[in-house]
């Protein structure tokens, strides 16, 4: 049995440097530019703009049911990133530099972060991410068809990642930019794509390429105020809505009046019946307790009217104290299974997939 064991991590190592030496773009220096500092000014009144959403969100959440608290692997992620916001007088620097920070940025990244990539840490870390990375890159560009300058965004918050032909790619950006141009296509071009989860708001950026499109994220209070930074950083000429700035009833019943939408979880509910396009989620409704799934379906057949695209895990793959629900055990009713698929990306070790689901009889586009 040591044998054996010792001879499959040499052969797994072999192989991994053999990939490495292989691929045309593998290059350390390609990664040491791409964790290079690139700190960018913070705009005070943006930062006092998205606190504020935040702590009108906190103070909600408070009396919001069990299913609309972080649970599953969501608790110890959002306790660290507890631990990032504890200091208002700090938010500045901590949203400034989100990216690089430890505790902001835990769980929102596909591979490893820079303080696992520096010269003097594992070789084998620094291999295995520029491995992965590369590996979406053709990925990506094999599925989309797509140059790597799409994936260019600013350099707001202080993204680090990997340079590719003189555009910095940051760790799950490849699959971000898949999955909005996905979710558009489904929607023709046009609509309300509305997302669980959606991290620094990366599918959000990309779908609000298309002039026709209207972006509304649904996520937990800590993640929001990422996304809600980035977003108004990298899109400032755009009208976005935060929570507590309008009634959050009037701002949902209006949602094509804004260009991106991002309210806290816990206002699923006041989505209106049949109202978005195409719903998306992906890396998350499998690390949740099963009330909250059930009751995150629940609401998305209620208020989708077309299509809901997911990637989860479909294994129950044990972390952060949480057995994660396979993502074939998910039931929406009202909705047809179309396709189930492997996910392409190197994310998971091979544990997710894709599901696209058509809802049955949708009602006539107004």
């Amino acid at each position: 049995m040591l044998i054996s064991e010792l001879a499959r991590k040499t052969r797994t190592l072999t192989d991994t440097l053999h990939d490495f030496y292989r691929e045309p773009l593998a290059s350390f220096r390609a990664l040491e530019k791409g964790l290079e500092d690139r700190r960018q000014p913070v705009a005070p009144e943006l930062v006092d703009r998205v606190i504020r959403a935040y702590e009108a969100a906190k103070r909600d959440q408070q009396t919001a049911g069990a299913e609309y608290q972080a649970n599953g692997e969501w608790t110890t992620l959002i306790e660290a990133k507890l631990r990032a916001f504890r200091d208002r007088g700090s938010m500045g620097e901590v949203l400034g530099s989100f990216f690089r920070n430890q505790d902001a940025f835990f769980g929102l990244s596909d591979y490893a972060t820079p303080p696992y990539l520096k010269p003097r840490r594992n070789l084998m870390t620094r291999v295995l991410f520029v491995n992965s990375m590369l590996h979406d890159y053709r990925v990506w560009s094999d599925l989309t068809g797509k140059k790597i300058e799409a994936i260019r965004a600013p350099w707001a918050g202080n993204p680090f990642g990997y340079f590719i032909d003189g555009t910095l790619a940051v760790p799950a950006t490849f699959r971000h930019h898949y999955t909005a141009e996905k979710a558009v296509a489904l929607m023709e071009g046009k609509g309300i794509l509305a997302e669980i989860g959606g991290g620094w708001g990366d599918v959000g950026f990309f779908a609000l390429g298309f002039p026709g499109v209207h972006y509304v994220d649904i996520d937990l209070p800590e993640i929001l105020l990422l996304a809600s930074y980035w977003l108004c950083s990298t899109q400032p000429e755009r009208k976005i809505a935060l929570y507590g700035e309008q009634a959050p009833e009037m701002v949902l019943a209006n949602m094509e009046a804004y260009d991106a939408i991002l309210f806290p979880n816990f206002c699923f509910p006041l989505l209106p019946k049949d109202s978005v396009d195409v719903f998306v989620n992906s890396h998350s409704l499998s690390e949740m307790r099963p009330e909250t799934i059930r009751e995150y379906l629940g609401q998305i057949a209620r208020t989708c009217r077309r299509y809901f695209w997911h990637e989860n895990s479909d294994k129950p793959y044990h972390t952060l104290g949480h057995t994660e629900i396979p993502a074939s055990s998910f039931s929406i009713k009202g909705f047809r299974l179309l396709n189930k698929a492997m996910s392409p990306w190197r994310a998971g070790g091979g544990r997710y997939r894709e599901f696209l689901y058509e809802r049955f009889s949708p009602p006539p586009r107004s």
